[in-house]
C-alpha cells in the first residue's frame, strides 16, 4: 500500500474474500523508500486499519516490516524495528489472525544468516513478551532468509550466503542454526520469469536451478512463500504462467518432503507493471474486477484451491526431479 493505498480498503478486501475466496493478506509496509521512517504515525495507523479489517473479515494477515534497501536488517535505518513490533504485538496479542513477517528480503553480501538470526534474536522476544503478558500462545513469526528470501536452508548449511559464487547444489557442511523460538517459519520468495531452471555456466545448462534446490529443501524447514510473482524479479515484464504453475504445484506438496506451503502473491495493486493484479486506475474507481492477465491467472488459482476443486495449475508443468539435464 506504499504507492497504491486506495487499493487497500474494506471494500477491496471484502471483494477478495467473497469473490476470490482469499484467507490471508500480506500487509507490506516499506520502512525506507519513503515509508515508515518518513511517515511513522501514518504508516502505523494504516497498518492498524488494515489488520482490523482482516480481523473483521475473518482472514489472516501478515504484518510485514518491508526492508529492501539497505538489505541488512541490522542497519541503523531499521533501528525502530523492536519498538514497532512491541507496539504491534501489544495491540494484537491474542488475536489469532495476526502473523508477523519481521524482515522482508534480506539482501547483500553482509546479510548472512548470522546477521539475520542476530536481528531475529532481538525482535522475536519483543513479540513473545507481549503475548506472554496476556497469557496468549506465541504467534507465527516469519523470518527472512539471505538473498532476497531465496537461500532458505541457510540455517542448515555452512557457507550458504549471497555472493559465495557456488551453485545451489554444491556440497556445503551441514549445521543446525535454526532459530530457537517456537512457531517460527522461514520465508521463500520467487518470481517465475527469473527464478527457474537456471542458466548456462561452465557447460552446465541449469546452473542455479531453483526448482531442484527448493524441491529438496521443502520438508526440512517450515516455509512460507510470503511473496511470489508471475513475472521477472523486478516486478515487471511478461507473465510466465507455465513456470508459475511449476512453482505452485511444488508448493502444494509435490516436493521431496511433501510439505504444503502457503503463498501470497505480489501484488494486489494497480501500478502499471506486470506483477500488478489490477489495471491502472482500477482502484480509484473501485473496479475490483478490472484485472490484468496476471490478476486473472492468480484469481483462477486461488479460487480453484479455496473451493476444493482441482487446482487450476496445469499438471504437465510439474517439476520432475529425475528429469535429465539438457
Amino acid at each position: 500500500w506504499q504507492w497504491c493505498a486506495d487499493c487497500y480498503s474494506e471494500s477491496s478486501f471484502k471483494h477478495l474474500v467473497e469473490d476470490w475466496k482469499i484467507n490471508v493478506m500480506r500487509l507490506a509496509m516499506y520502512v525506507e523508500e519513503g515509508g515508515y521512517n518518513i511517515h511513522k504515525q501514518a504508516a502505523k495507523d494504516m497498518m492498524y486499519q488494515l489488520v482490523d479489517i482482516c480481523g473483521d473479515l475473518g482472514i489472516y494477515c501478515l504484518i510485514d516490516w518491508h526492508i529492501l534497501t539497505p538489505g541488512n536488517p541490522l542497519d541503523p535505518k531499521y533501528a525502530d524495528a523492536e519498538n514497532f513490533f512491541t507496539e504491534m504485538a501489544e495491540r494484537y496479542a491474542g488475536d489469532p489472525h495476526v502473523l508477523y513477517e519481521i524482515c522482508n528480503e534480506p539482501n547483500g553480501n553482509d546479510a548472512t544468516w548470522e546477521v539475520i538470526s542476530e536481528y531475529a534474536g532481538k525482535v522475536i522476544p519483543k513479540i513473545h513478551a507481549a503475548y506472554d503478558k496476556v497469557g496468549a500462545p506465541h504467534p507465527i513469526v516469519v523470518c527472512g532468509t539471505p538473498q532476497w528470501d531465496q537461500l532458505v536452508d541457510a540455517p542448515l548449511k555452512e557457507g550458504r550466503f549471497q555472493g559465495n559464487e557456488k551453485d545451489l547444489d554444491d556440497p556445503l557442511p551441514d549445521r543446525d542454526a535454526r532459530l530457537q523460538f517456537d512457531n517460527v517459519m522461514y520465508a521463500f520468495h520467487f518470481y517465475a520469469a527469473s527464478h527457474h531452471e537456471g542458466s548456462l555456466k561452465n557447460g552446465d545448462p541449469d546452473y542455479y536451478n531453483f526448482y531442484r534446490y527448493m524441491y529438496d529443501v521443502l520438508g526440512k524447514l517450515p516455509v512460507f512463500c510470503t511473496e511470489y510473482g508471475t513475472v521477472e524479479a523486478s516486478g515487471d515484464g511478461k507473465p510466465d504462467f507455465d513456470r508459475t504453475d511449476k512453482w505452485l504445484i511444488m508448493l502444494m506438496g509435490e516436493n521431496a518432503g511433501h510439505q504444503k506451503v502457503s503463498f501470497t502473491n505480489w501484488s494486489w495493486c494497480d501500478k502499471e507493471e506486470g506483477s500488478a493484479a489490477l489495471k491502472p486506475r482500477a482502484c480509484a474507481y473501485e473496479s475490483w474486477n478490472d484485472l490484468t492477465e496476471s490478476g486473472k491467472y492468480i484469481k483462477k488459482i486461488i479460487t480453484s484451491i479455496q473451493s476444493g476443486d482441482t487446482p487450476a495449475m496445469n499438471p504437465k508443468n510439474a517439476y520432475k526431479p529425475n528429469e535429465k539435464r539438457k
